[in-house]
């Protein structure tokens, strides 16, 4: 009874892992595939997150093109309150450069944060790109850190001159992209040299350590709160490469699929059980009729 009813046992329990595999695998496999399609849609609203900031970026600089007093400054070549109106306007928007360019795009006047001295050679790449697309934006990196341009005619009413406007790409634009879609966000800059850091980031600082081990390759990163999938693009950029990093969970789209399995699983011990003591039973009904005859046989050999 018990050699039929453990080989009965071993391959119902077969059937069921081999089951079982099959629905994990297949599970794991749509999850990293409705990721992947999540990716596609978070990259795209990242960048038009990055387009609408360069929008009121243009607005910001618009404004101060349009500044009656400024115009009047700059036509009247006084050096002192252009200086002045650059630095109150720029402070007053957050920007960490404005400047003045001439009509040959040539440097009149400029307000830097405090963290530049001088006008940096980077942004002497910014000026003639932006000049061939002046509805566009331009990111460029000086001394580790991301900054967004735009520049806009100053018109009186022909084109006296350019407004040039920087912000700082900060942790404010990561914060609301996850807020946002639950997604993280990461920029990895590349130094001339070949230096990776991290300028902006909502990962923990574990998974922070782990993504500059990897030099922000995208795949998949083995954090301390599960396995995240990562998902690189190059930004257009002058002074260093920016990699914008996206980054989802697969243990938040497998965790309502892993209670299913739980429940597959006490369903498959409960059906062995079952199983095992229905077997018992039949077996046990089958070899009495058996036994009771090989008895008889035995009697009759001996001549009874």
């Amino acid at each position: 009874i018990l050699r039929l009813v453990g080989l009965s046992l071993l391959l119902l329990l077969i059937v069921q892992a081999a089951g079982f595999a099959v629905v994990r695998a297949s599970i794991d496999r749509n999850a990293r595939a409705q990721i992947a399609r999540a990716l596609d849609l978070d990259e795209n609203i990242w960048r038009r997150l990055l387009d609408q900031n360069a929008e009121q970026l243009r607005q910001g600089s618009a404004l101060l093109a349009a500044d009656y007093g400024f115009r009047s400054a700059v036509n009247s070549g006084d050096e002192e309150t252009i200086q002045s109106v650059l630095e109150n306007h720029g402070s007053r928007i957050g920007a960490a450069v404005t400047a003045l360019l001439a009509t040959d795009l040539e440097l009149r006047a400029v307000s830097l944060s405090d963290s530049m001295e001088q006008f940096p050679a980077t942004l002497r790449q910014v000026v003639p790109r932006l000049a061939q697309q002046p509805q566009g934006s331009q990111i460029a990196v000086m001394d580790g850190v991301p900054y967004q341009f735009v520049m806009v005619p100053m018109r009186a009413p022909v084109v006296i001159g350019w407004v040039l406007m920087g912000f700082r790409i900060d942790q404010s634009r990561a914060d609301e992209m996850r807020q946002l879609l639950s997604v993280h966000v990461a920029l990895m800059i590349k130094s001339p040299e070949g230096a990776m850091t991290l300028s902006v980031s909502t990962l923990p600082a574990d998974a922070r350590a782990l993504l500059l081990s990897t030099g922000g390759a995208a795949g998949e990163l083995q954090t301390v709160e599960g396995t995240l999938l990562a998902r690189s693009s190059k930004l257009d950029s002058v002074g260093g490469e920016v990699h914008s990093l996206l980054l989802r969970s697969v243990d938040e789209v497998v965790a309502p699929y892993r209670q299913l399995q739980v429940l597959l699983a006490i369903i498959t011990v409960a059906g062995v059980l079952l199983f095992a003591a229905g077997t018992g039973l039949v077996a046990q009904r089958l070899t009495t009729p058996l036994r009771s005859l090989l008895a008889a046989t035995q009697r009759l050999s001996r001549g009874e």
